[in-house]
């Protein structure tokens, strides 16, 4: 599997080969893929959901000429390989978080935007022809051990200020609700969230984009960028150039090292893993008790997450391994299906007809950024694996800014990602995490 750490680049179709349910199960339409012109106002590299949702608003609301660059197939990375989890926020950073550290009026402010990521997921649905499977959920964070409970419930009250309802569940009232579940200590339950296809909604930002005129050219990765003296950029991508005004740089946790150093450095690629189930049947949903109005992680530092899908498969994803090459390994498929099992005892010697890995990108401060690293480049990147709302909502934002226009005055809008000190060594302290977690985590 392609690795953003050791890769010299991104290849062109990195993704071949790596199939995932929501590609076996969802229609997509074609890209139209163009040849690369020689220039355009605005090259965007990356076709994921922010990329799309840059391109679409800056060729719609700012009339400018946009190139859509992708690498491979479009939402090849993370926006087709994520888990459909549309929750209120985005990074590792809660409501209680923002305001011990910015106060409780920005805190607030924060939680509106979350929201208002939501809403703009759910209106480009509404004016498409892909339902995306859309539920209305509630987002359940359960505690893995007394002591997780204890801090979970203190921050219950922090959520009354806000758009969010938090409900408190202890752990007797979670057991009658996920009668499968024998370990939870309790949990609180967070609405308005939302489960979805993501590679529908991949689509429904690509028939967005090739309506406001994006021209997509796909299987092309970047190889080359050079900034010129009359502050144009000249990009190289499948042995052709094209020049533009401005770059959009929207890969997240799949920017490869070359030739994007600096934005490289401000973020860490982590490998997440998911496997699908065959379906369950109505006796085995029965015992499990999950419903698909339920999108469930639990507490621990490296988090389990899961959730019945719309055809009564449990969806069940967990971190990956550390590096590319070991991503789709036997033994990384074990370990997800023992955790499964752990989780839900009943469903011992189920076997997953699914297994995938993708990559995310994970900020030194848990908080992602939309920001401007040098002049005439503009970036998102830093969602910590919860991007699904607050990314493509940052791809408008990102069109904005490259606009001249002024962003909220939030704190992911307002500085860069900083970048990690000794960046070479981010491996090694990965691989540190995943031991103490292994030894002391439980």
């Amino acid at each position: 599997m392609y690795d953003p750490l050791t890769s010299k680049t991104i290849p062109a179709f990195h993704e071949a080969g790596m199939a995932t349910y929501w590609q076996a199960v969802t229609p997509f339409p074609d890209s139209d893929s163009v040849a690369l012109p020689a220039q355009a106002d605005v090259v965007v590299i990356g076709a994921g959901y922010t990329g799309l949702n840059a391109a679409a608003t800056l060729a719609k609301e700012y009339n400018k000429q946009v190139v859509l660059l992708e690498a491979g197939s479009i939402g090849a990375g993370a926006s087709s390989r994520n888990a459909g989890f549309l929750l209120p926020g985005t990074g590792r950073l809660g409501f209680q978080d923002y305001r011990n550290k910015y106060g409780v009026d920005v805190a607030q402010a924060v939680q509106n935007e979350f929201a208002a990521s939501i809403a703009h997921v759910h209106e480009a649905i509404d004016h498409s022809e892909y339902h995306c499977d859309f539920t209305h959920a509630r987002y359940l964070r359960i505690a893995h051990n007394a002591k997780a409970a204890q801090l979970l419930q203190q921050q219950q009250p922090a959520y009354q200020p806000t758009l969010l309802d938090a409900e408190w569940l202890t752990a007797d009232s979670l057991k009658q609700q996920i009668q499968g579940l024998p370990w939870g200590h309790g949990g609180l339950a967070l609405t308005p969230a939302a489960a979805l296809n993501p590679r529908a909604l991949t689509a429904v930002y690509l028939e967005q984009a090739k309506a406001a005129g994006v021209s997509i050219v796909t299987g092309h990765p970047v190889t080359h960028w050079q900034a010129l003296g009359d502050g144009t950029h000249e990009l190289e991508a499948a042995g052709s150039t094209i020049r533009c005004q401005q770059v959009l740089v929207c890969t997240n946790g799949y920017l490869p090292a070359q030739p994007f150093a600096d934005i490289s450095q401000r973020q860490f690629p982590v490998l997440s893993s998911i496997l699908v189930s065959r379906p369950l049947n109505a006796v085995e949903q029965q015992m499990l008790g999950l419903t698909v109005n339920d999108l469930v992680m639990d507490t621990r530092l490296l988090k389990y997450y899961y959730r019945l899908l719309p055809d009564g498969r449990i969806l069940f994803g967990g971190r990956g391994a550390v590096r590319g090459q070991d991503a789709d390994s036997g033994k990384q498929r074990q370990r997800l299906e023992r955790a499964l099992v752990q989780t839900f005892p009943q469903l011992e010697g189920l076997y997953a007809d699914y297994f995938w890995s993708g990559w995310i990108s994970v900020a030194l401060d848990s908080m992602p950024r939309v920001f401007s690293p040098s002049p005439g480049v503009f970036t998102s990147a830093g969602y910590c694996g919860a991007g699904v709302a607050f990314a493509s909502l940052a791809g408008k934002r990102l069109a904005q800014l490259a606009a001249g226009e002024t962003l909220p005055a939030l704190p992911f809008y307002q500085t860069p990602l900083p970048k990690y000190p000794m960046p070479q060594f981010r491996r090694v302290a990965l691989r540190g995490l995943y031991q103490w977690q292994r030894w002391f985590g439980s």
